[in-house]
């Protein structure tokens, strides 16, 4: 009894039992359905017969009716018509009826009846088709048929019914068992497997028979789901060491500042140093601390209550003359080639953040005496908005690493940083559902934003986040 339940609570058996259900009563459908055209055709068929067969009585020569009369009652070998001849009061003069049917109106047209035979045994009368004409010298003709070869034919059509629905049935039911025994297998071995996995074992993975059906298809997508979670483990388990050392050094550099200055002699101003590096150190651990928690917010984000018509063009303007200022001072000329773009769907203020940290980054990278160079314009994927600069560049080895959490690339030169500029703007891109790229400048680099216009379908966020960290 244990090993039925879980085969009789399998989907492949239930789905067969409703196969089944579907089937017998469509079947059962189709059956009432030839019995009743079959029962209308016949009824039809056995009226014909007898109105036809009265008609022609009646009009044959009086003398020569009697003589037909009982000449039709004596070839019925099977006893299935009925022929009598009755006088003006009803009483019988020939044929096989005790009696005038009392229902049975001599109008010459068909009717259900209740009559009884002259010596067939029976003491009950039986149902009959008859018709009743009344003739030339008053007497009364009655013709009929009983109805004992439709009863034969329902009896016909049940039992081929039940001969051809049980086995049917009978088969769906042991067809569903056996799929729901083969498909539970697969699923208890698969349980076995996310057991292992439940239990820390993320190296398993659920067997597929290559044949490319639902279930290999389910299997294939828990696999790849297993991946990517072994994936985003391990560059947690990165991210975690990562940030740990990037926060023990800036703090273990202000506390041992802050030691020496504790057990020495100095003088004020060497105090005030001191402090302000301990500070710097401290203000570095906050900003990673800062950036950390504000990727955090992006990331979970699901709101689009801030999102609204965001002209490219404006963004692009507005942070250029933000930091005009810094670049003027390192020698670096922004330059602007902003062309007309449709408007954007998006948050305002995080365009505006995306946009800021990618001229950001390439104020820093960018020697002095360098340019910036911004550059909008309407493609057939979407608006776009290109940052290049013309420093050491990024070489194509590494473009895909770019937007890790607190990757640098080392070009050589002392650029400060904690690694998690561009993983802000991929976080923002990917909340918007724009494309962001990195490509060649010769020399320098160029971050490319691919955006969605306003009004345009939304585009769905993909399997694996691509941006999921940063360059600076």
């Amino acid at each position: 009894m244990n090993n039925i339940l879980p085969i009789l609570r399998s989907t492949a058996f239930r789905t067969a039992a409703a196969v089944a259900s579907a089937f017998t009563s469509g079947v059962v459908l189709l059956f009432a359905f030839i019995y009743w055209q079959t029962t209308v055709s016949e009824t039809a068929r056995i009226t014909n017969i007898i109105v036809s067969q009265s008609e022609l009585i009646r009009g044959a020569p009086p003398e020569q009716i009697l003589w037909m009369v009982q000449t039709h009652v004596a070839a019925d070998l099977h006893r299935v018509t009925f022929a009598a001849l009755f006088d003006r009061q009803g009483e019988p003069i020939a044929g096989n009826l005790q009696h005038m049917p009392p229902d049975l109106l001599p109008d010459g047209k068909p009717h259900w009846v209740e009559a009884l035979a002259v010596d067939d045994g029976r003491t009950e009368p039986e149902r009959v088709i008859a018709v009743a004409r009344r003739l030339g010298d008053g007497r009364l003709l009655v013709i009929g048929r009983n109805i004992e070869e439709l009863a034969n034919l329902r009896r016909l059509v049940t039992r081929a019914l039940a001969l051809g629905v049980i086995p049917a049935v009978l088969l769906a039911l042991g067809v569903g068992a056996w799929m729901g025994q083969r498909t539970g297998w697969r699923v208890r071995s698969w349980q076995r497997i996310l057991t292992h996995v439940r239990e820390g074992q993320l190296g398993v993975r659920l067997p597929t028979r290559e044949n490319g059906d639902d279930v290999d298809q389910l299997a294939a997508s828990v696999n790849h789901m297993l991946d990517e979670l072994v994936r985003l483990l391990g560059e947690l388990h990165n991210v975690g060491n990562t940030i740990a050392h990037d926060l023990r050094t800036p703090l273990a550099r202000a506390r041992a500042q802050l030691e020496r200055t504790r057990r020495g002699t100095h003088s004020r101003e060497d105090l005030e140093r001191a402090i302000e590096k301990a500070m710097a150190g401290l203000d570095q651990s906050i900003s990673i601390t800062t950036s950390l928690l504000r990727l955090a917010e992006i990331e979970g984000s699901r709101r689009r209550d801030a999102f609204g018509p965001v002209d490219l063009v404006d963004i692009a303007r507005e942070v250029a003359e933000f930091y005009e200022p810094a670049a003027e001072q390192k020698g670096i000329t922004i330059h602007l080639d902003l062309l007309h773009c449709p408007p954007l769907f998006g948050d305002h203020d995080l365009l505006f953040e995306a946009v800021a940290n990618l001229v950001d980054n390439a104020v820093k990278f960018t020697p002095p005496g360098g340019t910036v160079r911004l550059l909008t314009e309407a493609t057939p994927a979407g608006p776009q908005l290109r940052v290049a600069d013309n420093g050491p560049g990024i070489p194509a080895s590494v473009r895909a690493n770019v937007f890790k959490r607190f990757f640098r690339f080392d070009t050589g030169a002392n650029v400060p940083g904690i690694g998690l500029g561009l993983c802000l703007v991929a976080a923002i891109a990917k909340l918007h559902g724009y494309a962001l790229a990195v490509e060649d400048a010769r020399p320098g680099c160029v971050v490319v934003l691919t955006c969605r216009p306003s009004g345009a379908p939304s585009v769905p966020e993909p399997a694996r986040d691509e941006y999921a960290g940063a360059m600076h």
